[in-house]
């Protein structure tokens, strides 16, 4: 890919997940992730994609805390699965995520998702 700072062709590397949002809505917990990869050679970014994840709640942790008011916080891991010759590359998140009332974990879970090199927005 071509950077316009840079003004040459560069590699692209994938920079850490931002979790723009991560909450619990009734029985499962929702998290927006935005990913990036950016200029080798000058740090500026040149695709994104936006993540959309869910995980779904164990029937009974929803019945025991549904009268909860349950916060949500997590943490993101990149994803990078190279395709190699002729295959496609994919890029994502892993978010590792603890529910919590009144200071006190109750549960943690993981959930992940990723799209193809060639599906992330360019950003020039």
């Amino acid at each position: 890919m071509r950077c316009p700072d840079c003004c040459k062709f560069v590699g692209l590397e994938m920079q850490e997940p931002e979790i723009d949002n991560i909450e619990v809505d009734g029985d499962v917990v929702r998290a927006s992730v935005r990913i990036v990869r950016c200029c080798t050679e000058c740090g500026k970014e040149l695709k994104e994609a936006a993540l959309e994840m869910e995980h779904g709640l164990p029937t009974e942790f929803v019945e025991e805390h549904a009268e909860h008011d349950l916060e949500a916080e997590g943490t993101a891991e990149p994803i990078e699965e190279s395709g190699g010759r002729y295959k496609k590359s994919y890029f994502g998140a892993d978010v590792s995520f603890t529910i919590s009332y009144d200071g006190k974990e109750v549960y943690s879970g993981q959930m992940e998702d990723k799209v193809a090199a060639s599906e992330m927005e360019e950003l020039t």
